[in-house]
């Protein structure tokens, strides 16, 4: 780093870090103590805001280029050559960031007809992001407020109410005994993308197409947090800089509609909406208590399952279910019976949990599943997708090894397991040799 420098930056690096002279007596001497904090502090305060969330940004990010730098010191006309229109950027990042000694600027190597300019790399030490300027924050130890109603509406879609959302393309359903969410097993994760893919499509702005730059809905998650209030008005600066080659929605709307589909919690200071992060739904709670597992599962309803209230339910108690106990929708309701078969998927910590626990309680059938799979647990492996075959003939079945490697397992004398989509090559093999394809299905 210190290579690429001129005597001229070194010397105003040295005064505004407050180096001695002996600590900085030769480059490499200068190079370790550049890494140290002194001075960082003082010249981190003195930044403006921007600097100071465009570094943050650049924290987040890593290595950049000058372009980079355009959001907080934007180019004039575009015309000419690289040079001449990124040389005045790349002047006051050298005079407000490099000669403050708080950024590391290294040329790198790349073809060879770009100009020097071009080959200028910029990055963050580590070990100053700890003193960067915090956000301006409120702390206030009231709670705030949450939204499920979006969140609830979604899951209701599951019992036939209308959707949560319109032009929402995550259809949420029950097949096969369990919740599909965009086609995929409802968790945590695909219901947070359905929120994020809402919130965005709600606005109808999506991430920029800038290096570094991000959607306002990813800059919010990470502009907040979850222990401080922030008054939206106080982000303006922020967006503009994280979501730079975009038009940003104003903030109290962006903010406002991520409270609605909640990611964030809601607090009024002096008659001002103010926002943090709500918890996520896989701490299994926030600030305010969740409801008991029998306020939102009742076992009485019909024997042998349980009738799920799909407004109370917390998401992870859901996914868990979901993993635990097979599904169906009757009446306009919920209903989940013990499955032997997802209880032998599903792990120990899965069985031992606090609700397959109150579950087996109630419903007898699945103590008796549990203890099924515990018995059996670790001596017997299931496989998805796998085919066996008979194969009686050993000439076949040599032929089958050698056409199918490793993709063949034989059992025994009798008997080869494959997976299901090399089908067609045993199949191939089979008509080859003259032999005839006899296939036995389950009734």
């Amino acid at each position: 780093m210190c290579a690429n420098l001129s005597d001229a930056d070194l010397n105003a690096i040295r005064k505004a870090r407050g180096f001695s002279a002996s600590e900085t007596a030769s480059r490499t001497s200068f190079a370790s103590f550049f890494l140290t904090t002194i001075g960082v502090a003082e010249n981190m305060a003195a930044l403006t805001p921007e600097e100071a969330i465009t570094l943050r940004l650049l924290h987040e990010t890593g290595e950049v280029d000058v372009p980079f730098f355009e959001r907080l010191y934007p180019v004039g006309e575009r015309y000419g050559t690289y040079t001449q229109m990124y040389r005045p950027v790349f002047e006051n990042i050298k005079k407000n960031l490099l000669r403050r000694g708080l950024v590391i600027m290294a040329e790198i190597k790349t073809r060879a007809d770009t100009v020097l300019l071009e080959r200028w790399r910029f990055s963050l030490p580590p070990e100053f992001a700890p003193f960067l300027p915090p956000l301006p924050t409120i702390q206030n130890s009231a709670p705030g407020t949450e939204n499920e109603n979006a969140i609830r509406s979604k899951l209701l879609e599951l019992v036939g109410d209308g959707p949560a959302m319109p032009n929402t393309p995550f259809p949420i359903q029950v097949k096969h005994g369990s919740i599909f969410l965009n086609e995929r097993p409802f968790s945590l994760a695909s219901f947070r993308l359905w929120q994020l893919d809402t919130w965005q499509r709600s606005l109808k702005t999506f991430k920029p197409d800038v290096p570094a730059s991000l959607a306002p809905t990813v800059a919010a998650l990470k502009l907040l947090d979850t222990r401080n209030w922030t008054n939206p008005r106080d982000l303006e600066a922020a967006f503009a800089i994280y979501s730079y080659g975009l038009k940003v929605p104003s903030t109290e709307k962006l903010l406002n509609r991520g409270w609605e589909l909640g990611f964030f919690s809601r607090l009024e200071i002096n008659r001002v909406p103010h926002y943090r992060l709500a918890p996520k739904a896989d701490q299994g709670g926030s600030d305010s208590p969740r409801p008991a597992i029998s306020h939102w599962a009742d076992p009485a309803s019909r024997p042998g399952t349980v009738k799920i209230d799909l407004r109370l339910i917390p998401l992870h108690e859901l996914e868990l279910l979901n993993s635990l106990m097979q599904l169906e929708v009757n009446s306009g309701a919920l209903y989940a019976s013990p499955s032997l078969i997802k209880l032998g998927r599903a792990t120990p910590i899965q069985r031992s949990a606090p609700l397959s626990l109150w579950l087996a309680e109630k419903v007898p059938a699945h103590a008796k599943a549990i203890e099924t799979v515990n018995a059996k647990w670790g001596k017997t492996i299931l496989h998805e997708n796998l085919l066996v075959a008979r194969v009686r003939d050993l000439n076949l079945r040599v032929q089958l090894e050698r056409e199918l490697g490793r993709k063949l397992v034989v059992l025994n004398d009798h008997f080869v397991a494959f997976p299901q989509e090399a089908r067609s090559e045993v199949e191939k093999v089979l008509k080859k040799t003259g032999f005839v394809v006899r296939t036995v299905r389950p009734e």
